[in-house]
């Protein structure tokens, strides 16, 4: 059966990259960012990759959470009082530029591990990662790389884990016929086969199942296509871009029924917004990034106000901010700081800190679940109502639906 699973998510991979990484654009222009905070030590520097500017694919906010824990941690004194020293590098969403930013950060000796954001080319660049024996630390996961290969330490199984849990809870939901909208490429079987398994174990009817080209821009007839008869609730797992404008042309079909779709890259306000004309479900890996509740739920809000205060305040940047503060955690153990002994020592991290943003993660063993490398099997869902966001609090886990405590 798990042999079975690894196959399905590992063609499910190549979308996952389009799909988390679709959000709002913006830019970056990379480089060192100094944040050091007139600490005068000798850095600790390590780097962070991602699409920070390209297009619609564009996820600034990756970048805005590493340098917001970065300051945060330079602001409490550093690593022994040492700053931490980030390079930042823009990969445009393009395979050229992300090889270019791994041969430049390789090549730096100086340069002690990745930590914060996601690239969508770890694939591409596996053979110069390993050579290197470069550790990559918290990274959203996207790749075959991210999800099975020891040099990946990630905290959240990213969609691979999201999509079925959000497929869980519109069952949990007591929906009995269900619209689904994917996109139109092959990929996306996969992800139809793996919700709709989830629906058809469960008795659900999957009554329109759209597929949707990838550079629709009008969604009125998908949005009329997926709601004809009236489903209980309508999946839609297309880009992030396209979401919102997919949620106004439904609702303007007269669908008052649940939209349900992946919210890595969405601030409160916007699924707030979004829920202002029918009910939500939302579905994530990691609390919501606006929740104060825990303690690094409260750091990171606090980290993000101080020092990136136009900076999203979503999933994306949380999880890059929590891959910084792994790192800083780490590295304020060891009596040398260089690769081999960042390597060495996350591989024995059996208790990380995540300061109840996850269940308990041991990076000392392989996960149980079909990706060694998912060291996090959690995912939860929000919910919206009348534009009122809802979260319990609760986590569950990947294939059982268990209910999973948070490490405090």
């Amino acid at each position: 059966m798990l042999k079975k699973i690894a196959r399905m998510l590992a063609v499910m991979l190549s979308l996952a990259m389009a799909l988390a990484a679709c959000g709002s654009g913006g830019s970056d222009d990379g480089g060192s960012a100094d944040l050091a905070s007139g600490l005068t030590g000798e850095p600790i520097r390590i780097a962070s990759i991602a699409g920070m500017s390209g297009g619609v694919s564009s996820n600034p906010e990756y970048a805005a959470g590493a340098r917001a824990a970065v300051r945060g941690v330079n602001e409490a004194g550093g690593i022994d009082g040492r700053p931490l020293e980030l390079k930042l590098c823009d990969n445009h969403q393009n395979g050229t530029d992300s090889a270019n930013c791994f041969r430049e950060i390789l090549g730096d000796d100086s340069i002690v591990a990745i930590a914060g954001a996601s690239d969508n080319y770890h694939d591409a660049s596996k053979a110069q990662i390993e050579a290197a024996k470069m550790p990559l630390i918290g990274q959203y996961p996207v790749s075959k790389f991210d999800l099975t290969n020891p040099l990946a330490f990630n905290v959240n199984g990213a969609v691979v884990v999201g999509f079925h849990g959000l497929a869980r809870d519109v069952v949990s939901s007591g929906a009995k016929r269900i619209g689904l909208v994917t996109l139109d490429i092959p990929t996306a079987d996969v992800i139809r086969k793996t919700v709709g398994d989830v629906f058809t174990e469960a008795g659900i009817e999957v009554v329109n199942n759209v597929q949707l080209a990838p550079s629709t821009a009008d969604l009125s007839a998908p949005a009329q296509q997926v709601t004809q008869g009236d489903p209980d609730a309508v999946v839609w797992l297309t880009f992030a871009a396209q979401t919102s404008v997919a949620v106004k042309a439904l609702r303007s079909t007269g669908y008052e029924g649940t939209v349900a779709f992946a919210g890595s890259a969405f601030e409160k306000s916007q699924i707030e917004e979004m829920g202002a004309g029918g009910p939500l479900t939302v579905g994530l890996v990691l609390p919501p990034a606006w929740d104060t509740s825990t303690p690094y739920g409260k750091q990171f809000n606090e980290d993000m106000k101080a020092y990136e205060p136009d900076g999203k305040i979503d999933e994306l940047s949380m999880n890059s901010w929590l891959g910084i503060k792994i790192f800083a955690q780490l590295a304020a153990t060891l009596p040398t700081v260089d690769r081999a002994s960042v390597l060495a020592g996350i591989q024995k991290m059996s208790d990380v800190e995540t300061g109840g943003l996850t269940p308990a993660i041991d990076f000392s063993k392989p996960s149980s679940l079909p990706y060694a490398a998912i060291y996090n099997p959690a995912y939860t869902t929000v919910h919206v109502k009348d534009g009122k966001v809802d979260w319990t609090g609760k986590f569950y886990e990947f294939g059982t639906g268990k209910e999973l405590t948070t490490a405090s």
